[in-house]
């Protein structure tokens, strides 16, 4: 039998009896409630460690100045900083709500909200805290000075970060990291040195983009002297200097097709000849390489070798752009801002709700880059306003205008809409994975539910679809699953 839940537990710390029981029977299907009348039964009731407290202002509703609420919540931040606490009171007073929430409350509300709303309430201050602890524990690991490579705990990244302690346990598997501009390949490419067995040797990235094209080949590959008329001494190549180590080839796409053969003679033996040079050299290393081109349509149109593609993505990661994981909004801003105090930049650490809140509601077209750019602009803002944190008037107000991103969305959406072969693959590719789920992933069965004349005819279309649309696959987990060895 599946064990329920644990329910986390809530104070609830109120002179009036009919009031406690109200709450304990429409909050405990939620909660587990502890109840408490008086001062004394609320100091007992915090040693249990409660995860929220709902407190009243006024423990005696005979005396019109009475504010033990307001005592409580100090004495109960002291002992617990990080305790989420609302504040109730049957009195509309602005100033002691105010107060209350300058003291740290989380929420204030009046008696009269109704009890669908007060649970909602508490659940967004359990929330809240959540996420300030999450922010809380990442800037302990900041202080720390431990290495920090992919922030964030949203699924996409967590998925991400399991990709990539495979990769780097193997270490010798070829990379193709896929991902928007701003996503952070270079961060994903050394988290793979980092957390493999190649850590401790050389990281060397190149920016394949910005070397000339005709000294692409003397870069990657070194040369002899007088291999050409500038050659006045033997140079080492980027692929010598990663020896042992990973060699990080950003934007491969941009790779002219010279070096692109001699690149894949290289992967298949991993030896190759300087340039002007007849040595043959062996090198072990790991390539990772990145792009955020689309290599099949440069495969179509003759500007990228189809057998380099299939060598460089023996294991291929697509990193998500930062409007798929907002709700890793919070941790990223805390992380920058902690690298601008690092750098001796901004004193300032955080963010208010409602600058938190606009940040999450843009969409990000440049992502992650784009953050740190507005975060750094924000700072400046913020300080020269006498801010201690980031208030939402520090923020740029184009922040709320995402007509470009828009626009490009619905560009997007429409091109996707009319890819007719697109979109013919996607429904053969779903009826694939409903016919293997429905033989618990038995190819050898599957085929007959299709319709198919054999096996191998199942296997061919696979080969075909995932050949022609590799992107398509992460739309249907069982079935990426199933042929994960193709």
């Amino acid at each position: 039998m599946a064990q329920a839940p644990i329910k986390p537990k809530l104070l609830i710390v109120d002179d009036n009896q009919r009031m406690l029981r109200s709450w304990q029977r429409s909050l405990s299907s939620e909660f587990d409630i502890l109840l408490a009348r008086s001062v004394q039964e609320a100091r007992d009731a915090i040693k249990v460690n409660p995860d929220l407290a709902l407190l009243d202002i006024r423990l005696d509703d005979d005396d019109a100045k009475n504010r033990d609420g307001v005592q409580l919540l100090k004495e109960f931040l002291a002992k617990s900083p990080h305790l989420p606490i609302v504040m109730i009171s049957a009195l509309h007073d602005i100033k002691v709500a105010v107060e209350c929430m300058q003291l740290g409350a989380v929420d204030f509300v009046e008696k009269e909200v109704s009890n669908l709303e007060l649970r909602q309430r508490l659940r967004n201050a359990l929330k809240s805290s959540e996420d300030k602890r999450k922010v809380r524990l990442l800037e302990e690991y900041l202080a720390k000075k431990e290495p920090v490579t992919i922030i964030g705990e949203s699924p996409p990244i967590r998925e991400l970060k399991n990709q990539i302690q495979m990769v780097a346990r193997d270490g010798q598997i070829c990379v193709l990291i896929r991902g928007e501009t701003g996503t952070g390949k270079e961060l994903v490419a050394k988290a793979i040195h980092k957390s493999g067995k190649r850590a401790g040797k050389p990281f060397v990235a190149v920016s394949i983009n910005a070397l000339s094209e005709k000294l692409v080949e003397s870069e990657l590959f070194g040369h002899e002297r007088f291999a050409f008329t500038d050659a006045k001494t033997r140079q080492i190549g980027w692929i010598e200097e990663a020896k042992d180590g990973v060699l990080f080839l950003d934007e491969i796409g941009d790779l002219p097709m010279d070096a692109q053969v001699k690149l894949l003679r290289f992967l298949q033996d991993h030896r190759f000849s300087r340039v002007g040079g007849r040595e043959s050299i062996s090198v072990d290393i790991q390539i990772v390489s990145a792009t955020h081109q689309n290599l099949e349509k440069l495969i179509a149109e003759g500007k990228f070798r189809e057998d380099l593609y299939y060598r460089i993505k023996g294991f291929q990661i697509e990193i998500p752009p930062l409007r798929h994981r907002k709700d890793d909004i919070p941790l990223l801003v805390s992380f920058i801002l902690q690298k601008l105090k690092t750098d001796g930049r901004t004193k300032i650490m955080t963010a208010s709700d409602d600058a938190l809140s606009i940040l999450s509601r843009y969409n990000w077209p440049g992502n992650v880059r784009e953050l740190e750019n507005i975060l750094e602009r924000a700072v400046i803002v913020a300080q020269s306003l006498g801010h201690s944190q980031i208030q939402a008037q520090d923020l740029p107000g184009d922040l709320n205008q995402e007509k470009p991103f828009l626009q490009h969305t619905v560009e997007s959406d429409i091109a996707e809409r009319f890819d007719l072969a697109k979109n013919v693959a996607r429904v053969q590719l779903s009826c694939i994975e409903e016919a293997l789920k429905a033989v618990g992933g038995r190819k050898t069965e599957a085929w007959k539910k299709l319709g198919l004349h054999d096996r191998y005819a199942l296997h061919r279309l696979m080969k075909r679809l995932k050949q022609e649309h590799p992107r398509l696959f992460n739309e249907f987990p069982y079935l990426k699953k199933v042929y994960s060895n193709m």
